[in-house]
């Protein structure tokens, strides 16, 4: 459960909210008609903007910026079946917020979920999938990025939840970049779901991450869109939709089945001197893709009203003849698609709490209206949507009266004290946190997030924000020593920045300068900017210092406040196993099966563990159930061909190392390589001259 503690802020607002939803879903509920003999497939489309799809390439405004965008036949076919709405808003311009908005219908505020690492949703929000599911729908999801592992909370209902990303972790990555698949490999897992569900009434989710930074289309999508990457991502993306659509239509599902598409938010692509998203609340970001289209869906139409991610959960329910919870938030919009009456609100809230929890900057609260959207922020923005649809002119000035309602509107959601609310995010449910408290393994040490106080309005941070997209580009092209140089001149410009000092410790990392790493690190926990992630990393520098304490330290320390991090609990395990404290290590790995029993290499540390105990069958029985969550885990096939050489099974010892060499990526496990692919030879030569001998030879990697 999401725990969040809510200082000084009254609640009386959530009556307001709730109390005639309830009283109208009470009604319903007594004559409520049976679940409907159907399926839904529900597309997100991660960081999509609206305008760059070909179905929402109309003449632009006058004054607007126009887009070259992608070709997106698919998706424009699929508009062209059903209903598109123009102006679909997201309530958060990231991606973990937003979906949760998306599932639940509720705004981030009641679902809680306010931000990236560090919040969980609650498994007691009613969500999509836990209410088909309970009324006898499979329920599938296929996720691009775990960026939506399953620990995040959004499995909850899922009878199937594959966030499986492979051998990648983040630490392979920049910060805040996630490991992804391609758009192939989800459209292949949902289309495989399908035709073992296609028989039963079914909930199927896939979200496609491929838009989303760095941009890397595949060919051809590559050379044609040389020029504009991030447009190439979206038609790449377009043409697995197309096969997920296909899919559906060749295995007899489509004529039942309701279709949703949504973009969970856009990119900035320079707009307001944001590279890519979650910093600012403007419609680059938060103005996204909508399409509905199936049965009792009018084609070929074009809705104009404003439409909100809160919207999708009670309008995919509505056509099951399902209610949603009852602190829904969203409108149901059937009476709009089919009967063109409009929502029941006309007022959107968007938040990002982003800028002062990975910045130090001022959050940004904003409330949109079909024609005004108002930014409170410490220098607050009103635009005039229909004459500004770009929003350059801030007329906060000359409308004091519009500003001074949507700013009352913006007090309905968060409170009267809510812009001065004080959250604390635990990054675990309340059942996984009994489940801790049961290992003696909790955290309990994290820092509440305060709200509302002074901090640098992000529009005042431009030149430190224009750095750091600068830097981000220098990493990704792999040209450390410039990144340094650079992000050490944001640093002095913005020295309480935690994400500079977390890309400068990045450059010196990559360039093998780690106590270079640890004295950034070091300089920022003595200036009072620290976070989990600083802890995590830092453990990870002395690890490679083999400076074991201090790193066990660290990662304790980053545990403390996160212990939904669970890659910080996969080394802090392994280094109490290189230490010898295997009891340790075990609860660090089962503090990390607790919250999520698909992560291979917490069994492989399992087994690890059982090896320094001597027990042997229980390591190999660790080994292959890391293997049979996560084929790709190629540790555990090295672990288990080790495991079976030292027990003398010189046929499994080879099966296994040569499974590993096999998969093992290019440029992973190099110190071992020699040594497995001798012992390959070995194993082959013995098996060749005495099979009974096989075994015989010993290599030891552990």
């Amino acid at each position: 459960m999401l725990r969040i503690t809510l200082i000084a802020c009254g609640v009386s607002f959530l009556l307001v909210l709730t109390a005639g939803c309830r009283r109208g879903q009470e009604a319903a509920h007594s004559s409520a008609p049976a679940p409907r003999d159907a399926n839904i497939l529900l597309i997100t489309l991660d960081t999509t903007r609206a305008d760059h799809l070909s179905c929402y390439s109309a003449p632009a405004p006058a004054g607007s910026r126009r887009y070259k965008g992608a070709k997106t036949p698919h998706l424009d076919s699929l508009s062209a079946l059903g209903v598109m709405f123009s102006h679909a808003t997201a309530q958060a311009p990231l991606t973990l917020p937003s979906h949760a908005s998306i599932m639940t219908g509720e705004y981030p505020t009641l679902h809680r979920l306010r931000g990236m690492e560090g919040f969980v949703l609650d498994k007691s929000r009613p969500t999509l999938a836990s209410i088909t599911q309970a009324n006898g729908f499979a329920t599938g999801a296929f996720v691009g990025s775990r960026v939506l592992a399953r620990q995040f909370g959004l499995a909850n209902g899922f009878l199937s939840y594959d966030d499986n990303m492979g051998n990648q972790t983040e630490e392979d990555n920049l910060p805040g970049v996630f490991a992804e698949r391609r758009a192939a490999l989800v459209t292949d897992r949902a289309l495989d779901w399908l035709k073992e569900n296609r028989r039963k009434k079914f909930f199927l989710w896939a979200h496609y991450f491929d838009p989303h930074a760095p941009y890397d289309p595949p060919e051809p999508f590559k050379h044609t869109y040389a020029g504009d990457p991030y447009s190439g991502e979206i038609a790449y993306t377009d043409e697995q939709v197309g096969r997920l659509l296909a899919g559906l239509e060749q295995m007899g599902l489509a004529s039942r089945t309701l279709v949703a598409v949504f973009g969970d938010h856009g990119e900035s692509l320079g707009e307001h001197g944001e590279m890519t998203h979650g910093v600012f609340l403007y419609d680059s970001t938060l103005h996204v893709p909508f399409i509905v289209a199936g049965p009792g869906v009018p084609p070929g139409k074009v809705i104009h009203d404003q439409v909100r991610s809160i919207d999708v959960m009670p309008t995919l329910l509505a056509f099951l003849n399902l209610a949603p919870g009852q602190e829904v938030q969203g409108d149901n919009l059937w009476p709009l698609i089919q009967k063109g009456t409009r929502p029941r609100s006309i007022y959107s809230y968007s938040e990002t709490l982003y800028p002062r929890i990975y910045m130090g900057w001022s959050e940004l609260l904003a409330m949109r209206t079909g024609a005004w959207k108002l930014i409170v922020a410490p220098h607050p923005e009103l635009y005039n949507l229909e004459r500004d649809p770009d929003e350059n002119q801030n007329l906060i000035s000359k409308f004091p009266a519009d500003a001074a309602e949507l700013r009352k509107k913006i007090s309905e959601v968060v409170g009267e004290q809510g812009r001065r609310q004080k959250i604390v995010a635990g990054p675990i449910d309340g059942k996984t946190l009994r489940d801790l408290e049961s290992l003696g393994y909790v955290g309990g040490g994290a820092r509440p997030i305060q709200l509302g106080t002074a901090a640098p309005d992000p529009k005042d941070r431009l030149d430190a924000l224009k750095i750091l997209g600068r830097v981000e580009d220098l990493l990704s092209s792999k040209d450390y020593a410039r990144a340094a140089r650079l992000m050490e001149q944001g640093l002095r410009l913005d020295p309480g920045n935690p994400r500079s000092h977390i890309y400068l410790a990045t450059a010196y990392e990559q360039m093998g300068q780690y106590q270079r790493a640890i004295q950034v690190f070091q300089h920022a926990l003595e200036v009072n900017v620290e976070t989990d992630r600083m802890f995590s990393r830092l453990g990870i520098d002395y690890l490679h210092l083999n400076q074991m304490d201090k790193a066990v330290d660290a990662m304790a320390r980053a545990n403390r406040i996160n212990p939904g991090d669970l890659n910080n609990l996969r080394n802090l395990g392994m280094a109490y196993v290189q230490l010898g404290r295997a009891g340790d290590a075990e609860k660090a790995f089962r503090a990390i099966t607790a919250q999520n029993d698909r992560y291979a290499a917490a069994y492989n540390g399992l087994g690890l563990v059982a090896i320094q105990r001597g027990d042997m069958e229980t390591a190999r029985r660790e080994f292959e159930r890391a293997i049979e969550v996560n084929p790709a885990e190629v540790k555990s096939l090295l672990d288990l061909g080790i495991l079976y050489r030292q027990m003398g099974n010189g046929e499994k010892a080879l099966h296994y190392l040569e499974l590993f060499t096999s998969k093992v990526p290019r440029g992973q496990f190099t110190d071992q390589l020699p040594a497995v692919r001798e012992a390959i030879q070995e194993l082959r030569g013995a098996a060749r001259s005495n099979p009974a001998t096989a075994g015989v030879y010993s290599l030891r990697l552990w």
